[in-house]
């Protein structure tokens, strides 16, 4: 996109020049100060967007908007003026502005009229680009108006009124009201909520309508419109939905290397079912979006619906406190999919809050069958959920939380030798502790205890003691004022340096810097 601004006073120009450039969106921006320049730029670029002040020095700005438009050229105008006077802003709109400023104004308001004049030309170029060049404004008028209505009875429910007949008719669409019909919602995948503004997604949008477009004459009844989010929803009349399902996800592939997300509602029978069907096929294209799976969802799918008492807190409370792994996995993966198609669960932020308020439950179960007070759920689990970008993601750090809070809840019977290797290392962790020393003071060979040690604790006796070293260092550094080469050699280290690699390999910090808290 194009924009020129066109102000005399060469303050306030290079003030709204650079609030236009703060402006997050794809454009090329003109300046002058003349009208004269100004008629010429115009007519070398034919920006998109003129923003011009009504007085300028050889001709005013709505003198220079009626000279350069006509049926050929026909952009949009701002006009900005120090003069409250009625007339300037008639004429402006009988110029055909858009917009009219008067001054002064202030920054955010300058840009956010530029903003949303500039996201309107965005839509109405792609818009221009979905639709033949060839059709009359009235064409156009009638197409947008009935993807109006559709739209609205997407999003609320609407009895088949008489009127309502007539208008299906006058559209040529009223085999809705005649036969039963599936929806279908999609868009390209990864972005359950629509995907953002900008330009690289608008022609994405236009080229998934174009794609699907030219395959709908084969499965004729169908009509093609989008959503107030951008999603394409496809309303077909076909009885072999899975094959128009498969085509179009083949189109896309072929032609735009494009993975597309795709939800399917249930086979309706009445014209006022279509707000149940855009639901059902939403929340289907939703939980899609976010999974990595490539299958095409359905609303009905039995996997999806099957019942959810397998994952409710109190049964999924008691797999852990017996460690049934197999069993928590699978109640997670039912408990994430029912989740998903919640009639609270519009967005990945109503997951994430799902999810919480289920291991809340589950902390309350287990709070009740243990008898004693669970800690909190740590932050660092929280902060895992909310990096996660799709479901499967968010089935890992779920279950991988269960099963840690499993293992703590239940600890396997420990070996009575490995009990006690473990508390020489807890209490002698600082001197010149071998693995030999134990040993020998249990009786045992030092290959023999390493084994036990490695299959009780799934570490090896070096790593649980430099961990026990580690966290005693790391408790030293903040909380007390020693010299590091003093902790380190309380915790059992007299090379410094060695010391220094240890603590880094572990946490990621050097003594100092974790000290510091950097």
């Amino acid at each position: 996109m194009k924009i020129i601004l066109i102000e005399d006073e060469p303050e306030s120009l290079m003030g709204m020049k650079r609030a236009i450039e703060t402006i997050d969106m794809d454009f090329s921006l003109f300046i002058s100060s003349y009208a004269e320049q100004a008629l010429h730029i115009i007519q070398e670029e034919w920006p998109d967007l003129i923003v011009t002040d009504i007085m300028l020095p050889d001709m005013t700005g709505l003198d220079l908007v009626e000279q350069v438009t006509g049926r050929e050229y026909n952009p949009m105008v701002i006009v900005i003026s120090g003069y409250s006077d009625f007339e300037y802003a008639r004429r402006s709109l009988r110029v055909g502005a858009a917009d009219y400023l008067l001054k002064p104004f202030s920054t955010e308001e300058f840009v956010s009229k530029i903003q949303k004049a500039l996201i309107a030309i965005q839509e109405s170029n792609v818009y221009l680009l979905e639709t033949n060049a060839q059709k009359t404004f009235a064409e156009i008028g009638n197409r947008s108006m009935r993807d109006e209505y559709l739209t609205d009875f997407c999003l609320k429910r609407t009895p088949n009124e008489g009127h309502l007949y007539q208008k299906l008719t006058l559209w040529g669409i009223e085999w809705l009201a005649n036969q039963s019909y599936s929806l279908l919602v999609f868009d390209r995948k990864g972005y359950p909520e629509g995907k953002p503004i900008g330009r690289e997604f608008s022609l994405q949008t236009f080229a998934i309508g174009n794609i699907v477009q030219e395959l709908l004459p084969q499965f004729a009844p169908s009509l093609l419109f989008k959503d107030p989010q951008n999603r394409w929803v496809l309303i077909s009349g076909v009885e072999d939905v899975d094959d128009l399902s498969r085509k179009v996800i083949a189109a896309l592939n072929q032609y735009q290397k494009m993975q597309l997300s795709m939800g399917i509602s249930s086979k309706m029978t009445a014209f006022e079912d279509i707000h149940t069907a855009y639901n059902e096929a939403l929340r289907a294209f939703r939980l899609n979006s976010l999974s990595d799976c490539s299958e095409y969802f359905y609303q009905g799918n039995h996997e999806i619906l099957m019942s959810t008492d397998s994952s409710s807190p109190s049964i999924m409370s008691s797999l852990l406190l017996e460690r049934q792994e197999d069993q928590i996995e699978a109640g997670v993966h039912e408990f994430i999919r029912h989740a998903m198609f919640s009639e609270d669960t519009f967005s990945r932020e109503d997951m994430i809050r799902n999810i919480l308020n289920y291991l809340s439950q589950i902390h309350v179960c287990l709070s009740e069958a243990t008898s004693k007070e669970l800690e909190e759920i740590p932050m660092k689990v929280w902060e895992s959920f909310d990096e996660c970008r799709t479901l499967e993601e968010s089935e890992k750090v779920l279950c991988e939380y269960l099963i840690t809070l499993s293992h703590e809840l239940s600890p396997p019977k420990s070996n009575a030798l490995v009990e006690r290797a473990l508390q020489t290392i807890a209490t002698r962790y600082m001197e010149d502790l071998t693995l030999k020393v134990i040993a020998d003071e249990l009786s045992l060979h030092p290959v023999w205890l390493s084994q036990l040690i490695k299959k009780d604790t799934g570490q090896t006796y070096l790593d649980h003691l430099t961990e026990r070293r580690i966290e005693k260092a790391k408790a030293l550094l903040r909380e007390t004022s020693l010299k590091i080469y003093e902790i380190a050699e309380l915790v059992g280290y007299h090379d410094l340096q060695h010391f220094g690699n240890l603590f880094k390999k572990r946490t990621g910090q050097t003594p100092k810097e974790y000290r510091y808290g950097k």
